[in-house]
Formats: C-alpha cells, structure tokens, sequence
C-alpha cells in the first residue's frame, strides 16, 4: 500500500489544546535559550542517565528554518515562560525503513496534567505528516517513531506503551571511577597496535563503523545517525584506532567529552560513545586493548570517571566484559518503537 493511503496524514496538524494550562506555538530560534534551561531542569529532576548535548540543540533550533524534514513546539503558561518543548525529526531513510526521533520535555509541575499524552498525539500526527511530505505519497518505505527512554521513568514508559510503542532494545549504562590506581593496559596480539586517532582518515573510520555494527544494529541509517550524533563531541585525546600489522585499520574508539553532563552531574566524566573492531580482526584482544588504553588516557587528564552503555541483547557477553573490568551499572535505557 502507497504511503500516503497508509498514513492517511492530515492537511494541517493541529498544535495541542489550551485547555491543560499551557499556549502552544512553533518554535522559533528566540526560544532555544528557554528550551534549553527547561531541558536542564528536566534533566536534573529526572537524573537523566545522559544529556542533551549542544550540537543537538542546535539541530531544534534549525528544526524552525523549515530546511529539514522536521517540527518543533513550546508551551508557555500563563505567564510566557516556556515549560514544554516538543519535537519530530524524520531521519535519513535507509533500503527499507524510516524512522522519526520523537522527543519531549515537560517541566515537573506540568506533568501529570494530559500534557504528554496530547504532545504525543500532535507527534504521530505531525510524523505521519512529514513522512508523506519528505518521502512522497506513493512511497512504500515501513516507517518508524522512537524514542530512547530512562528505565526509571515509569510514567514515561507507561506513556508509550499505552500508545502502542513497544520496546526493541534495551541498554544498560554502566560507569568506571578512577582511583589512585593506575589503569592496566591490554595489548593486542599478533603484531595489532593502538595508534591515536588522527592517523585513520575519518571516511576509512565511518565504513569501519558501518561494518562493525552492521550485523548487531541492523539499518545502514541507524548506524551512520549513531556515528553523527556521537562525532561532535568526540576528544581526539581520549580516542584512538587500531592497525593490523600491515597498517590497515582494524579497529575504532570514540570516547567523547560532554560539559553539559559535567554540568548536571557535578564532576568531570567521559563516555565511550562507540568501540568497534572489523569482523575480520576480532579474536585478536583488539577491544580490550582499545577501551585500556583510553581509560588510560582519561585517566591521565585527571577525568573522574568513563561511561559507556552496552546492548543487553548482545549475545557476546559483553556486559560480563566490562565488569572483569571495573565498570558498574548505573541505570538503563529502552529504545522504545511504534511502526505506523
């Protein structure tokens, strides 16, 4: 069936009713100063597990250019602050499935209201509108709203399973702190070294990441959006690369520097955003060496502590992995999905 009779999208999206304390209006560049304070304040009430980093704040206020296929909206009370923040962005289709971001914030004292329940329905709505609008009505691409959850927000969870979302991964966030003890390095065996990360060209870095994560992700488009959301923030002190003995790139760490975190937390921190080893260099201590050796580094810059999140479906055990290491659970998040 064509797209267009799949989705049956409005002609025009109403934006959320009055009637539950807040006005509702597009959002304009002006207001990304007040989203980004609301954020802060939802993030800190909500021990959020991560934080919306400045690059991404700036793709919302782009989200008001009208140069993407994407919307966004702010409620203010009554006496014009904001206190909501609302969110699509269609991402970037891959052979045979699209997929919106949907994405919200409510300020504590706004929830409980039916405030989330009408934001969401304006985000199916405003989806359905903007896939038949960016992919074209005879399209007959499946087509996808996520969203990646804090396990311990329950409320939240129950938003979405009420709608018809369905959870698809879930991933546990684990956290190693630093101690005066200096970390213990692994090597990689047979003649593989660990090299900083500028001597890979970056396209080399990204065919690696698509290749490494190909089999355990699943759509070419959720790899590389993996890749460019974590890229901004990555500290070429802390990230490095791995190289066969013949010099061709085997392997890959991104660990990234986010001050927004440091903001919310209170301390110093760094995450592993990305490690990958090419399938035809693994059994070779590749990952292991990788990881040590940034910890390593991290820990010589007198960073506090390393993060990183590991799939709870993955079938290596790769959570036992980093707990020989030192790494402790912190929370989870679920990757939440309703297929239209």
């Amino acid at each position: 069936m064509k797209l267009e009779d799949r989705l049956s999208p409005l002609a025009a999206v109403p934006l959320p009713k009055t009637h539950l304390g807040l006005v509702w209006k597009h959002l304009d560049i002006a207001d990304l100063a007040e989203v980004t304070q609301l954020i802060r304040r939802c993030e800190a009430h909500d021990q959020a597990l991560h934080s919306v980093g400045d690059q991404r704040l700036a793709t919302f206020g782009e989200f008001s250019l009208g140069k993407i296929p994407a919307e966004a909206i702010v409620g203010r009370d009554n006496t014009g602050q904001v206190q909501a923040f609302a969110a699509v962005e269609i991402q970037i289709p891959d052979i045979d499935l699209a997929r919106a971001e949907v994405v919200a914030f409510i300020a504590p004292q706004y929830r409980g209201r039916g405030i989330g329940r009408a934001v969401l329905k304006w985000q199916e709505s405003k989806s359905r509108q903007l896939f038949v609008a960016s992919l074209g009505a005879d399209s007959h691409l499946d087509v996808r709203l996520a969203n990646l959850v804090d396990a311990h927000l329950t409320d939240r969870r129950r938003l979405y399973t009420a709608a018809g979302f369905r959870p698809i991964r879930t991933f546990d966030v684990m956290y190693f702190e630093f101690s005066s003890k200096e970390v213990e390095l692994a090597y990689p065996q047979d003649g593989y070294q660990i090299k900083p990360w500028s001597q890979v060209a970056e396209i080399q870095l990204q065919n690696l990441h698509d290749e490494a994560f190909k089999e355990h992700w699943g759509t070419t488009e959720e790899i590389r959006s993996w890749w460019s959301l974590s890229r901004p923030a990555l500290d070429p002190r802390w990230s490095l690369v791995a190289l066969s003995p013949s010099g061709e790139l085997a392997g890959y760490i991104m660990v990234c520097r986010n001050p927004e975190r440091w903001m919310q937390v209170k301390r110093t921190e760094a995450y592993v955003e990305l490690l990958g080893v090419s399938p035809q260099a693994r059994a070779h201590g590749i990952g292991k060496a990788l990881l040590t050796h940034a910890m390593r580094a991290v820990q010589a810059s007198g960073i506090s502590a390393i993060g990183l999140d590991v799939d709870k479906d993955n079938s290596n055990g790769a959570r036992s992995f980093y707990e020989r290491l030192g790494f402790r659970s912190v929370g989870e998040q679920i990757y939440f999905a309703l297929d239209l």
